[in-house]
């Protein structure tokens, strides 16, 4: 027998099966009319050789392009099965399951258990929000977002709110108002509310002022306590939750109170406040007696800067707070004056004075008598001004003045008041001598005697004046008098004193002087006899005078010195005047350079001296104007 190499055998048989394949790719299956699987006609056998019909179980493997070895294979491995089968059925009197089935049981049970389980936690809320809640006893719990936005989206008080005493919890509002409502009295048994300034007390007047409850507002606000808006986070809602379970344990209460209707407090509080002096009032001198020198003081008041609307709001806080008696303190700030009674009396008294000798003129010293009268005890104000002939007045003979003579031009005449230029000079000096400035000052023609020179002041109704203004912070008081007995003139200023001791001088120096005219001029004066003669002006020489106020320490030396005045004097030839009245009503001529008369009859006998009349001095009196 010829060996066979297993190899080749092998290989062969391998070719043949490919051959095989190949050769069933090439055919095609189709169905016919009869739903029967038959091959194509090329390849159709006869009918003695179609195989016999199988039952319908069975799957003929040959239509599906299977060879006879794989259809012996898959033959061999069902009759395998089968026989598995029988021998399973007689041992364990049951069929035996399918592998497939085997396997596929189990996955199908697991997939159920997932599902199941995963079921489970989506009811249950695993995959839902939640919060840490802090319950009322104590506790803390894992609460839903949803419940708790359901728990607190509830259209009642949350329990634990009060109202005057009421516990609302589980109330609608509309139960709760009328819960409060039927509770509340009908109004204040009594209002007296006072308002506190400076130590203190002013009450309120509360008659013209209506009530009512502010319960809508209370209730609105108690309502919406911890309730839900719609944009909390879950940072808010726990904290919202937390503080309704805290309710339980500490309740919250809220009271009702009176308000006032529309500006009642404030038209109240206004009414009162405004009596108060808004600025501070320093003290000031009231009266002056110029014989005791005594004064009486009008006591400062402090000045108030009041927040009306800030104690309105205190006052309105106390009603809503049901306090319908006490005290409210005024908000306000409280300015003290600067100027108090105490300093008054520590730094009040006399800061100048000045006197000057008078003639023995009665008239002349009447009308000085009179311009004192008139300013004695006069009070000047801080800040204002002192007008000498608004104060001593026109000079007339209904006012107590009497004709004296003044300076007019340059020369004596004979005028109602004359005289009283001494007394404005004398109080120049005064004013001088106190610090304070002169704002109006006239020298007269020619220099006076009864003061230095370029210290007098002549006035003149109602065209030249003297004046002078307070400067300080507190009142000037003029004191002035003639005194009969040594015919002086006194002058002295009340006020403020001057600090440390200090003093004040008037000083005056003249930087110029001429030469007395000695020139003589004449007039004639138709009233007066013939060949009388009067002397109305003396003979005076121009200069220049300047003026200086100088302050002086207490130890006298010199601190300051501040140029005051510059007074010009013009030279003046002496003037006499010349009576022209002959006997016969007629008039003599006078010469004005010799002051020789013509035409005078020869009969009437020529004076052989002249001699001054009563109307006026020959020569200039010792004090003018």
């Amino acid at each position: 027998m010829k060996k066979v190499d297993a190899r080749s055998s092998g290989a062969a048989k391998k070719r043949s099966d490919i051959g095989q394949k190949n050769t069933e790719k090439k055919l095609s299956v189709r169905k016919d009319s009869d739903a029967k699987f038959v091959l194509p006609a090329k390849a159709a056998k006869t009918s003695s050789e179609v195989a016999p019909v199988k039952k319908s179980n069975e799957v003929d493997y040959s239509l599906l392009g299977v060879t006879s070895k794989k259809r012996q294979q898959v033959k061999a491995k069902q009759a395998k099965q089968k026989a598995a089968e029988e021998r399973y059925k007689q041992r364990t009197g049951k069929p035996r399951t399918p592998l497939a089935i085997m396997i596929i049981t189990p996955v199908a049970i697991f997939a159920a258990l997932v599902t199941f389980y995963f079921g489970y936690l989506i009811k249950t809320g695993y995959f839902r929000e939640t919060i840490v809640a802090s319950m009322a006893d104590g506790s803390t719990a894992n609460l839903f977002v949803e419940d708790a936005r359901s728990y607190l989206s509830t259209d009642k008080f949350f329990q634990g709110t009060k109202i005057d005493g009421i516990d609302v919890g589980g109330m609608t509002k509309e139960q709760a108002k009328a819960a409060v409502v039927a509770a509340q009295p009908k109004s204040p048994d009594r209002v007296a509310i006072s308002l506190s300034l400076d130590g203190k007390e002013y009450d309120l007047d509360f008659s013209n002022v209506s009530f009512e409850y502010n319960t809508d507002d209370v209730i609105n606000e108690a309502y919406n306590l911890y309730r839900l808006k719609g944009d909390e986070d879950n940072s808010d809602l726990t904290e919202y939750f937390n503080g309704v379970q805290a309710l339980k344990v500490d309740p919250k209460e809220y009271q009702t109170a009176y308000t006032v209707k529309h500006e009642g407090v404030e038209e109240t509080v206004k009414e009162l406040l405004s009596k108060f002096h808004l600025e501070p009032v320093n003290a000031s001198i009231s009266t002056f007696d110029a014989d005791s020198r005594a004064f009486t003081i009008i006591p400062e008041k402090r000045g108030y800067k009041i927040d009306i609307p800030a104690t309105t709001e205190k006052v309105k806080q106390m009603l809503d707070s049901r306090n319908y008696v006490g005290s409210v303190l005024v908000e306000a700030e409280i300015i003290s004056p600067e100027i108090t009674e105490a300093s008054i009396n520590a730094t009040f008294g006399r800061i100048s004075s000045c006197t000057s000798k008078t003639t023995r003129n009665s008239n002349r010293n009447n009308n000085i008598k009179k311009a004192c009268s008139y300013m004695n005890g006069y009070i000047l104000k801080p800040g204002k001004e002192f007008s000498f002939n608004k104060v001593v007045g026109q000079r007339t003979a209904a006012r107590g003045f009497k004709e004296a003579t003044v300076i007019a031009g340059g020369q004596y005449e004979q005028g109602l008041g004359g005289g009283i230029c001494q007394v404005s000079s004398t109080l120049y000096n005064a004013v001088i001598k106190a610090g304070l400035t002169a704002t109006e000052r006239h020298p007269h023609a020619f220099p006076s005697t009864y003061l230095p020179i370029g210290q007098d002041a002549t006035v003149d109704y109602p065209h030249l004046d003297f004046k002078f203004k307070n400067t300080t912070d507190g009142e000037i008081i003029v004191v002035a008098w003639w005194s009969k007995s040594d015919r002086i003139c006194h002058v002295e200023l009340y006020g403020k004193k001057l600090p440390d001791g200090q003093t004040v001088k008037f000083e005056s120096k003249t930087t110029s002087k001429g030469k007395t005219p000695s020139k003589v001029e004449y007039v004639e004066d138709p009233e007066m006899k013939v060949g009388e003669k009067e002397t109305v002006r003396t003979a005076h020489y121009a200069c220049t005078v300047v003026s200086y106020q100088v302050w002086y320490d207490k130890s006298g030396k010199e601190i300051k010195r501040k140029k005051i005045a510059t007074s010009n004097f013009r030279a003046y030839t002496k003037k006499v005047a010349i009576g022209t009245l002959l006997p016969n009503g007629k008039h003599a001529k006078l010469n004005t350079k010799t002051g020789e008369l013509s035409g005078v009859p020869t009969a009437t006998p020529k004076p052989t001296k002249a001699k001054a009349t009563t109307k006026a001095p020959t020569k200039a009196p010792a004090n003018n104007a």
